[in-house]
């Protein structure tokens, strides 16, 4: 808690550093390089998914899981009974 009010001051002083201009950095080669092909977004994602059907797949999965765990469940309930 001590070093909470010299906090703003170190923030001041960190506001007026200079930093070294980018301007010039670069090397020849990346100046007299070609722009990167544009490519469109389509064939960057691929194929579409239909929401419908991955959503029927994944509920599918999750009945699934959860008629394993129910079962598992049950075969724990019956083993402390017996």
């Amino acid at each position: 808690m001590k070093l909470l009010p010299v906090l703003p001051l170190i923030l001041v002083f960190a506001g007026c550093s200079d930093f070294p201009e980018l301007e010039g950095s670069e090397p020849a080669s990346v100046k007299s390089a070609p722009y990167p092909r544009l490519v469109p977004v389509q064939e960057t994602l691929g194929p579409s998914i239909d929401p419908v059907s991955q959503a029927a797949e994944v509920e599918e999965d999750l009945t699934q899981r959860s008629e394993a765990l129910a079962k598992k469940a049950q075969a724990l309930q019956n083993a402390q009974t017996n």
